[in-house]
């Protein structure tokens, strides 16, 4: 799920105000999904952690998995750092350094020598979905001092301006 770990709620605000998760498919699979996200980012962003479903997170030297995640972005809206920070609720103290993701996914996808079979085909079916659904894929990252339990993302836009995709934490030591 998608929470801030830092203090960027406004005084007597929830986090329940600040994100809503939604039941998304008979399994009661929850996602977290960002208010006004609308329902259509919502099933995508089941669809890709479904997708996502045993797919290790690349940039990690842990163990954690990937979980989806949708958040409101107008369509009119440049696609940077501070407009991510603003749509996620992202705290000041954090550097979010972004970067296309094709290349990674494409290289992912290709990787059985790395991740076998199955891990490679996975992460290219995944990039072949989010290329299909999605422009402006993206991977972020929100590091700050001290922080080693980096949040990282995968996504991308809908033509409504949502973004879409994937989230874990990456240890970074």
């Amino acid at each position: 799920m998608v929470v801030p770990s830092d203090n960027t709620m406004a005084a007597g605000e929830t986090m329940s105000d600040q994100i809503r998760t939604e039941e998304l498919d008979d399994n009661q699979r929850r996602e977290a999904v960002a208010p006004g996200a609308g329902r259509q980012a919502a099933r995508l962003a089941a669809a890709l952690a479904a997708l996502a479903n045993g797919l290790p997170n690349p940039w990690d030297e842990s163990t954690d998995f990937f979980h989806g995640f949708a958040a409101a972005l107008p369509a009119d809206t440049r696609l940077d750092a501070e407009s991510f920070r603003r749509a996620l609720g992202i705290g000041a103290r954090y550097d979010i350094v972004m970067s296309p993701a094709d290349d990674l996914l494409t290289a992912l996808g290709n990787g059985e020598d790395s991740w076998g079979a199955d891990i490679a085909g996975g992460f290219r079916q995944l990039g072949d979905v989010m290329r299909a659904t999605l422009s402006d894929r993206t991977r972020a990252f929100a590091r700050g001092n001290g922080v080693v339990r980096v949040r990282v993302w995968l996504f991308g836009r809908l033509p409504d301006g949502a973004i879409v995709g994937l989230h874990s934490i990456s240890t970074e030591t």
